[in-house]
């Protein structure tokens, strides 16, 4: 990292938490993103109705979430 940008992180890292974010949503915004996955949704949502119909069992709502929350907590965590 230049000292550029570690001077600007320790300036940033000063601000309120929602400037912060604010920052965060717009340096992120102007990054190029890959492309998105080439998902045939309507084949997908098929299958899971099909998979669902034929006695497969589902992940409850519960553990769903606490996949995503411990998933998004870890992504924080790597964040420098």
């Amino acid at each position: 990292m230049s000292t550029a940008a570690e001077e600007l992180l320790a300036e940033a890292l000063k601000l309120a938490p929602e400037d912060r974010e604010f920052l965060a949503a717009h340096i992120m915004d102007s990054l190029e993103h890959p492309p998105a996955p080439d998902i045939d949704w309507d084949a997908e949502i098929k299958r899971r109705i099909e998979e669902s119909d034929s006695g497969v069992p589902g992940i409850p709502g519960e553990e769903v979430m606490s996949r995503a929350r411990k998933l998004v907590a870890d992504a924080r965590l790597r964040i420098p």
